[in-house]
């Protein structure tokens, strides 16, 4: 039986004695010339190979390249088995320009930076309550998705009531091993939350994107584009940043000399963060199809032949920087693709990078004793099916 790897393998498949590196199978394909065609896995795609591309300027080079383009496979009927209308990652050319264009404005830094007093309450809140709780903790579900997720409902005016199910749904719709029926059963839950959650926010308009994309834009984007919109950034600004969090706050603590640097004051927390984000590399990228033959350095994609970039690989690359599997805070910020690259990087990465550089120092300012309460060999990690790398727990005491 040939072995089936899914798109999550490129981003979830760590060593198991340091789980912030490639596995050695993973770093061996992300030294070859050429890259591996491999056999993938996926609900939407079925069975597929894979060119695994890995060094860094083959990476980037890939997903600044049009003629890549987003592959769907047809329904019964013909029509693209897309997420849903509006979704921005499934979209390319100048409906994903039009789609983007109507977000720009909320993850704008300027925008951003406007919600950092918002970031700085939902940080302090959320330390209060682990205080009063404690002392002990499952950081994963105390903070590292609290921040995410109360910061993502302020953006997009959530209320209150619907708040609870964001992490449930949206763990389960970027898990990739699931099988097909299984997939789709859970899009269709998440599909009919947003949907419940858009129709109350049109009845009682707020602050907030959504209400702004409803009033703002009559005419320009329909209810159906209004729903994948407002999904994908749930889904992209919530488990994301979530999982930086969490295992960004494990290698501090197991690295007490990378903590000390990120709370001196005499290292630029900014600078820090992208160190953080270029090591761990979390997040994995949507496949994509040529459009035709596609020339790159010294290898060939052909018309309807599918590529899949590793960020985790291309951020290891000695290429990009020396020494690159070594975690170093004081390192002057590179030029990583941990947010990918071309037109699709991720818009939201703005407003990623001041919850990081608010949450990570003031978690360890308020609990410097911080430390595991379980033996690390005992931290479960989500592996090979999801399309984010996060820790399921994180157990504390201070």
């Amino acid at each position: 039986m040939t072995e089936r790897l899914t798109r999550g393998f490129a981003v979830t498949n760590r060593e198991p004695k340091c789980p912030f590196d490639p596995s050695r199978r993973l770093a061996e394909m992300g030294r070859q010339e050429i890259p591996p065609v491999v056999p993938m896995y996926e609900p939407r795609f079925g069975d597929a190979d894979v060119h695994l591309v890995s060094r860094y300027a083959d990476v980037r080079a890939v997903l600044a390249d049009r003629r890549l383009r987003y592959s769907h496979l047809p329904q019964a009927d013909g029509n693209p088995r897309t997420f849903m209308p509006g979704f921005l990652p499934d979209f390319d050319g100048a409906e994903h320009v039009r789609l983007r264009r109507m977000i720009s404005g909320i993850v704008a830094p300027k925008h951003v930076h406007h919600l950092r007093p918002v970031i700085e309450q939902t940080v302090e809140q959320c330390l209060d309550e682990m205080d009063k709780a404690g002392p002990g903790a499952d950081l994963i579900a105390a903070y590292a998705l609290a921040v995410p997720s109360t910061v993502i409902s302020e953006v997009l005016g959530v209320p209150p009531a619907f708040r609870d199910e964001f992490h449930t749904l949206s763990t389960r719709i970027v898990n990739f091993a699931n099988a097909p029926a299984e997939y789709f059963a859970h899009l269709a839950k998440f599909g009919a939350y947003m949907t419940e959650l858009v129709d109350d926010i049109r009845r009682r308009p707020a602050e907030g994107l959504i209400s702004s994309l409803l009033q703002g834009h009559h005419g320009e984007v329909s209810n159906a584009e209004v729903i994948g919109l407002s999904s994908a950034l749930v889904v992209a600004g919530h488990e994301t940043t979530a999982s930086m969090i969490g295992v960004s706050a494990l290698a501090l603590i197991q690295q007490p000399e990378q903590l000390a640097l990120l709370l001196d004051e005499n290292v630029a927390t900014a600078d820090a963060v992208e160190e953080l984000l270029r090591y761990m590399s979390v997040s994995g990228v949507f496949p994509r199809a040529a459009t035709e033959d596609v020339t790159f350095d010294g290898w060939q994609v052909k018309e309807g032949e599918r590529v899949l970039v590793s960020l985790l690989n291309a951020n290891r690359d000695p290429e990009l920087l020396a020494d690159p599997d070594r975690l170093d805070l004081s390192r002057a910020p590179v030029a990583h693709v941990a947010f990918g690259h071309g037109p699709h990087q991720c818009p939201g990465q703005q407003l990623a990078r001041m919850e990081l550089q608010l949450a990570l120092p003031a978690l360890f300012r308020r609990f410097p004793a911080l430390r595991l309460a379980v033996p690390a060999e005992d931290l479960v990690f989500h592996r090979d099916g999801p399309n984010v790398y996060s820790v399921a727990a994180l157990p504390v005491t201070w």
